[in-house]
C-alpha cells in the first residue's frame, strides 16, 4: 500500500512539472505516418465517420457507459440550472466521482461521502445522505456509484467508499439496505450487471458480489503491479464475459459465471513517450462492440482484440487517461500530449487527428508550464464535446475534427455526461451544471 501512495504522489508532482523539468519529447512517436492513415483512395471514408444515428438516452447505470452511444440532445446548448456539490479537486482529492442518471434523477457521491439525489429537470436536491463520514481524503481511490432499476421502478444504488466499504441503498428514499467492509482497499470503479457487483482490490483480487446481500459469489486472484497508479477504471461485461482492466498494461477476460480466466494479454508500454507515461496501467474503461474489445493504456497504446479468440486486430501508438467514445465505425480518443484522434474501428487507420496544446502557460514568463489535461471526448448528437484546461468546451465535427462551436463552462473534473436530452457538466470546484 505504501508503494501506491508514493507512486500517486510522484504522479501528481509530475503533472504539475515546471518548465525547468520539461518532459523530453524528442523520441515521441509519430502516428501520422502513412501506414497509420487511411490512404488517399479512401478519402471519402476519412471524411465520413459513419457514426450511429442519434437516439434518446435516459438511464446511465454505470459511469461512462454512455461512451458507446450517440445520445440525442438539441443544439445550441443553454444552461437550465447549476448547484454546488460541496467538493472540489485538491491535493487530498485528486479526482471527483462520476454521477449516474436513473429515470428523472441524477445520483452523485461527493468526496466527503455524501450522496445527492437531484431532480434533473429543475436541479432541486431531493435528499442528501451522509453515508461515509470518515473520509479524510480520496488519495487511495475516488468513491463510485452504480445502480439498477427493477421492473417495478424500484431503484437500488450501490456505492463504494473509495476505500474498503460497499453498501446498497434505496434510490427512492435513501434508506440503507446492506453494508459490507472488505479486508483490503478497492481499486478502481465498480460495475453492476444483472444481480452482481464487479470490482477489484489493491492486492489484485477480482470479486463478484451478490448485490442483494453484499456477499461474495466468487473471488479470483489476477495479480497486481506494485507500481500501479490511481484509477477510476471499471470492468465491463460483454455477454457472458468480463473485461477487467489491470495494472502494468495487462487486462483479463474472465467468465461471468465462475470467474475462470479465459485469456489475458498485455498492451506494451510505448517507451518513446515522455517518462510520465511509461507506466502501462489501463486507467480508461474498456469498450466492447460487436465481438471486439478496445483498450487504452496510459503508456501510449490503443488496441483492438477479438474477445473470443484473443487475436489482436490492430494497435496504434495513441494512449491516454480518458475512456474513448465509439459509435458506428469510428472510435474517438483523447491521446497524451493534447492529441484528439478518430480511428476506423475495422482497420485501425486514422480518419483524422487534431492537436491541442501539450502544455498550459507554455508561452508565459510568469507562470510555470504544466502538462495540459483534457476531458472527453463525449459524442453527443453527432458532435464531439471536448473540455480543455481553460474551461472551454470545444464542439467538434466528428467527420473532420474541425471546431464548429464552443461553450465556456469552467475546468471540468469529468467528461460531459448526456442523458434525457440534457448534458451535465461537473467542474473542478464541484459545480454541477445542466444544459439542454
Amino acid at each position: 500500500m505504501q508503494n501506491n501512495f508514493i507512486i500517486l504522489c510522484l504522479f501528481l508532482i509530475l503533472m504539475g512539472c515546471s518548465s525547468k523539468n520539461e518532459l523530453d519529447q524528442r523520441g515521441y512517436q509519430n502516428v501520422f505516418q502513412n501506414k497509420n492513415v487511411l490512404p488517399l483512395t479512401e478519402e471519402a471514408g476519412r471524411l465520413n465517420s459513419k457514426i450511429d444515428q442519434a437516439k434518446n438516452l435516459n438511464n446511465i447505470f454505470n459511469a461512462k457507459s454512455y461512451n458507446i452511444t450517440n445520445p440525442f440532445v438539441d443544439y445550441p446548448l443553454e444552461k437550465i440550472w447549476e448547484i454546488k456539490t460541496d467538493q472540489d479537486v485538491n491535493d487530498e482529492n485528486p479526482f471527483l466521482s462520476e454521477p449516474i442518471v436513473i429515470s428523472s434523477h441524477l445520483y452523485l457521491i461527493n468526496n466527503n461521502g455524501v450522496v445527492f439525489k437531484i431532480n434533473i429537470d429543475n436541479g432541486k436536491i431531493v435528499w442528501k445522505k451522509d453515508i461515509f463520514n470518515d473520509l479524510e481524503n480520496t488519495i487511495v481511490g475516488t468513491p463510485s456509484i452504480s445502480g439498477v432499476l427493477s421492473n417495478q421502478d424500484k431503484i437500488t444504488l450501490y456505492i463504494n467508499s473509495g476505500y474498503n466499504q460497499i453498501l446498497a441503498m434505496d434510490g427512492n428514499n435513501g434508506d440503507l439496505i446492506w453494508k459490507k467492509t472488505h479486508n483490503l482497499p478497492f481499486r478502481g470503479g465498480m460495475t453492476v450487471s444483472k444481480d452482481v457487483l464487479l470490482i477489484s482490490d489493491f492486492a489484485g483480487n477480482f470479486l463478484s458480489i451478490n448485490n442483494k446481500n453484499g456477499n461474495a459469489n466468487w473471488n479470483v486472484f489476477l495479480g497486481s503491479d506494485y507500481n500501479s497508479v490511481y484509477t477510476k477504471a471499471r470492468p465491463i461485461v460483454a455477454k457472458n464475459k468480463i473485461i477487467v482492466p489491470g495494472t502494468g498494461g495487462t487486462f483479463y477476460i474472465i467468465s461471468f459465471e465462475t470467474g475462470d480466466l479465459l485469456w489475458t494479454e498485455n498492451i506494451s508500454s510505448n517507451k518513446q513517450l515522455p517518462k510520465l507515461f511509461h507506466a502501462g496501467d489501463i486507467v480508461a474503461n474498456p469498450i466492447y462492440k460487436n465481438g471486439v474489445v478496445y483498450l487504452v493504456s496510459q503508456s501510449g497504446n490503443i488496441s483492438a482484440f477479438d474477445i473470443n479468440t484473443s487475436e489482436e486486430l490492430w494497435n496504434l501508438p495513441i494512449g491516454g487517461f480518458d475512456t474513448p467514445a465509439i459509435s458506428g465505425e469510428t472510435i474517438f480518443i483523447s491521446g497524451n500530449m493534447g492529441l484528439l484522434a478518430a480511428i476506423d474501428i475495422v482497420s485501425g487507420k486514422l480518419r483524422w487527428t487534431k492537436k491541442f496544446p501539450s502544455y498550459v502557460n507554455a508561452n508565459s514568463f510568469f507562470s510555470e508550464k504544466e502538462i495540459a489535461l483534457y476531458k472527453g471526448p463525449t459524442l453527443i448528437n453527432s458532435k464531439i464535446l471536448f473540455g480543455d484546461n481553460d474551461g472551454t468546451i470545444h464542439i467538434i465535427d466528428p467527420n473532420t475534427g474541425s471546431d464548429i462551436g464552443e461553450l465556456s463552462i469552467g475546468k471540468l473534473a469529468i467528461p460531459p455526461i448526456p442523458a434525457h436530452k440534457k448534458v451535465f457538466f461537473l467542474t473542478e470546484n464541484g459545480t454541477l451544471l445542466a444544459y439542454k
